[in-house]
């Protein structure tokens, strides 16, 4: 199928998830923590698939165990209560106490268990930060929060993809993605800030950053995207495979959708606590 004849599949395909993206986050935090379990299980599987390609072995029940753990250690309540207690770290530390024992028990398979911390930081670690920015400050404004880095991580791949095919001529990242250029990564840059301008400007209320400081949000975000999208590209070269997987028709994986955003996700956190 050509790209042409594959286009209308793509658009259909991208409209209905971001339809059911919408509505998760706007469900809040009852409908996200099992929306954010059934993607580590997805993602979790593609990954195992893809570096089984390599003769690596996923640790993958330790992954779902703590990664459903690093969920609930990042729900808000939490926070909210016991403000003191670091816990998030507390389940990494409880994930490599695990990791560890479980490979002396198991014939210590040091390759195992460092991909198997990669995964565990990858996946669920950063998409625990979903939980956190969805009631951050609180949970009306949170939505909005969690909106900034679904905006600038689309955006950025709007305009990269069409700065790229327009003005591409010198190459990003030729070794990990050969269709990437420099001209297109600045154009993601563009884009992803007109984006943000536009979009902060309708609800100016629920934002307080001045236009300064949306440059250096949308470049920062705009940037994570795109490293995030030459990260799991450098998996997939790694592995030899063109997608991860086969989750949404004419898109590849749920690994090719997400990418950015798992990158994206920590640094908005991150930002919106400096910057609020």
């Amino acid at each position: 199928m050509t790209g042409r004849e594959d286009l209308p599949t793509r658009v259909v395909s991208a409209l209905v998830g971001a339809a059911l993206l919408l509505l998760v986050l706007w469900a809040g935090v009852a409908l996200i923590l099992p929306t954010l379990v059934l993607v580590l299980l997805l993602g979790a599987l593609e990954l195992k698939e893809m570096l089984a390609r390599r003769g690596i072995r996923l640790n993958l029940p330790l992954l779902l165990v703590g990664g459903v753990g690093v969920y609930l250690f990042s729900l808000p309540v939490l926070y909210w209560h016991f403000p003191q207690v670091p816990w998030r770290e507390v389940a990494l530390g409880l994930f490599l106490m695990a990791s560890f024992s479980y490979e002396l028990l198991k014939g210590a398979d040091i390759t195992r268990f460092v991909f198997t911390l990669f995964a565990f930081l990858y996946l669920p670690w950063s998409l625990g930060y979903v939980l956190l920015l969805r009631e951050t400050p609180d949970g009306t404004l949170g939505l909005w929060t969690l909106s900034l880095p679904i905006v600038a991580s689309f955006a950025t791949d709007i305009g990269a993809y069409f700065a790229g095919r327009a003005f591409g001529r010198r190459k990003l990242a030729p070794e990990i993605s050969p269709g990437k250029t420099l001209e297109g990564s600045l154009g993601g840059i563009l884009v992803s800030f007109l984006a943000l301008v536009a979009y902060t400007g309708l609800v100016r209320e629920v934002f307080p950053f001045g236009l300064l400081e949306l440059w250096l949000f949308s470049l920062l975000l705009s940037l994570a995207a795109q490293l995030g999208d030459l990260a799991e590209s450098m998996l997939k070269r790694f592995a030899g495979v063109k997608d991860s997987g086969r989750f949404l028709p004419g898109h590849g994986g749920l690994l090719d959708r997400i990418d950015s955003l798992l990158f994206t996700f920590p640094l908005t956190y991150f930002l919106v606590v400096l910057f609020t």
